[in-house]
């Protein structure tokens, strides 16, 4: 052998322990240890494959065990569209102790298989766990859905391995491993029964809220309050459909949305988000193009979301809603997140609410928009339930105050027309009122003058005069609403009595009662007392006038939630069938119809008219 061939020798035997130096060292570095004291062990020496598409198997894997491939982080992310998943574990225990507890901590898997394996050997083959397979779930599962687990046993001083399989059709697959002592695990698990309350008490939080933003609704007629009261519908469905405490399988079942059921939660609350923000931060005023372009974008999404509950089965159809909905989501949220930080700067109120909610939520995204593109290797610090209970919680208070500030503003504007009103029927009085006085004055001074002219002409003049009081007395009945912003019944009851004692001067021989059955207090709008106090001055004059009546009755009853109102007279009456209704009982219908009541008009010839007003309180404003 030649002094050259020598040296290449010595080169590569030298290379050749260099290489079984490193992969040894690779192979130590790549075991995770189980010390003597050991008590929970979150794996950070893990192998990882992932693929769009099927792979054979267990076997396949053991044979080919350079597709999998190493990382030294915690947390594995296998990013999006690639549904079949491997991870290895492997572990030298060194403990006293052969059986630990093995945590899966993601919960949203289709299937999920765990194999124990030693020295390409299967020692153990678990069952099917995942969201298809919840029979075979531990007893806890179905409780807290945070984590898979499972009860292994490691040889002592042996080097096994964990081979787990995770499909996942929709999202990716997103985990960290954890190992624990047996007893240890039990502290783990009060832990997750403290995190599950705390999703119990956001499930009655958001409840709560939904049913309150709806009354805030009925009572402002705001859409704000009820495009909101969907928004947290929808947040907080697809949250505990997720962390299962629905199951997601009884979604894709009853709400027809398929197994991409967190996609299309997705699209309706970016609808509700549109709509609710383009209200809650006054877009339409502030900034009426975005308010155009986020409605236009709403309509689109609501298209999207048609489409998708028909046209999910096609994989394209599907690649492009799941997309376009994480990226329309993250366009919005930081979108929203400018205007209302500009907003700021205008004073807006809801603007610093919007902030101070959302700002979690800004900093969560960013980490998902990091994780979806695999630029980071961190689990994200922030527990997706606290962000949406934050933001949720942040969000009702700024629509309690919105509210407030409505009430407030209302308030005012009340004010105002009161003021407008009263300063309408101090005109009414002193100008319109004084005038008329004086024409009285003057057609009583013209009659004095002309008292030997034509009898004609004083009739003439008597009918102008009488007129004009009616004119008065009418003025004054409607100064009399003007001025109030609510009549109670007594009040109104009190006017009724008036009119009655002025007829009783004005009339010869009819008999007059008022009988009230009312002993619940009551109260009309200026509006609606009024108009039922001209249907009961009609009746009567009508009454006086036409119907040769020598008793006229008014009563007055509160049956249930009715206010029933009846004049009656035992005059001539009519035929209703045969006899056209004049401008005066029409007026008095058309009254009634205004305020949401019922008139009726009974009549027998020769035994006298009934006139019946029936109005429900709360359609009169009464209470």
């Amino acid at each position: 052998m030649s002094k050259f061939q020598k040296y290449n020798l010595f080169i590569y035997l030298f290379i050749t322990l260099l290489s079984y130096s490193t992969q040894a060292q690779e192979n130590s570095n790549a075991i995770n240890i189980i010390r003597p004291n050991f008590e929970h062990l979150t794996i950070s020496k893990q192998f990882s494959y992932s693929t769009a598409s099927e792979i054979k198997g267990i076997y396949e894997i053991i044979k080919n065990d350079s597709l999998l491939k190493f990382t030294s982080e915690k947390f594995i992310n296998s990013g999006f569209f690639k549904p079949y998943n491997w991870i290895k574990c492997n572990f030298l225990n060194n403990s006293n102790q052969t059986e630990f507890i093995f945590e899966f901590n993601q919960t949203y898997i289709d299937s999920l298989k765990v194999f124990i394996v030693k020295e390409g050997k299967i020692l153990k083959e678990f069952p099917k766990k995942g969201m298809y397979f919840k029979h075979n779930n531990n007893p806890s599962f179905l409780s807290n859905k945070y984590a898979y687990t499972y009860l292994v046993t490691l040889p002592k001083n042996q080097i096994s391995s964990i081979y787990i399989q995770a499909i996942v059709n929709d999202g990716s697959l997103r985990v960290t491993n954890s190992l624990w002592k047996v007893s240890k695990y039990e502290e783990r698990k009060k832990d997750i029964k403290i995190r599950t309350s705390y999703l119990l008490a956001f499930s009655g939080f958001a409840s709560f809220i939904i049913i309150f933003s709806i009354i805030l609704f009925l009572f402002s007629k705001k859409k704000v309050y009820l495009y909101y009261a969907g928004f947290v519908f929808v947040v907080s469905v697809n949250l505990i459909a997720v962390r299962h405490l629905i199951s997601p399988i009884y979604i894709e079942k009853y709400f027809f949305l398929g197994n991409n059921f967190s996609e299309m939660f997705g699209l309706l609350q970016i609808i509700f988000l549109i709509q609710y923000a383009n209200h809650f931060l006054s877009l339409k005023k502030e900034y009426p193009t975005f308010y155009v372009l986020l409605r236009y974008l709403a309509f689109f999404t609501f298209l999207l979301y048609l489409f998708s509950l028909f046209m999910r089965e096609f994989n394209w159809f599907s690649t492009f809603g799941y997309y376009f909905s994480k990226i329309e989501m993250i366009f919005l949220i930081l979108f929203l997140y400018s205007i209302a930080i500009s907003l700021i700067i205008r004073k807006n109120i809801m603007a610093y609410y919007f902030v101070i909610a959302y700002l979690p939520l800004v900093f969560f995204v960013i980490h998902y928009v990091l994780t979806a593109f695999q630029l980071t290797t961190s689990y994200n610090p922030l527990q997706w339930e606290l962000v949406i209970f934050f933001e949720i919680s942040v969000l009702t208070i700024a629509m309690a105050h919105n509210y407030y500030l409505l009430v407030k503003e209302n308030l005012i504007y009340q004010n105002k027309i009161y003021n407008q009103r009263l300063k309408i029927s101090r005109d009414l009085h002193d100008n319109i009122g004084s005038q008329l006085t004086f024409i009285i004055s003057s057609i009583d001074n013209l009659k004095f003058i002309t008292k030997n002219s034509d009898e004609v002409v004083k009739n003439k003049l008597s009918e102008i005069n009488q007129f004009t009081n009616n004119t008065i007395s009418q003025l004054r009945d409607t100064i009399w609403a003007m001025n109030k912003n609510e009549i109670s019944f007594e009040d109104f009851q009190g006017r009724v009595l008036a009119f009655i004692e002025k007829a009783k001067i004005a009339t010869h021989g009819i008999k007059f009662n008022l009988n009230s059955t009312v002993s619940s207090p009551i109260f009309f709008s200026s509006i609606k007392g009024i108009n039922i106090f001209r249907v009961i001055q009609e009746a009567i004059n009508n009454a006086i006038k036409y119907a040769n009546a020598s008793e006229i009755i008014i009563n007055i009853n509160e049956i249930n939630n009715k206010l029933i109102i009846e004049i009656k007279d035992n005059g001539t009456g009519f035929n209703l069938d045969t006899v056209e209704l004049g401008n005066g009982l029409k007026n008095m219908q058309h009254r009634i119809e205004e305020i949401n009541g019922e008139i009726t008009i009974y009549s027998v010839i020769n035994k006298g008219t009934s006139i019946i007003i029936s109005c429900l309180k709360n359609k009169t404003n009464a209470v």
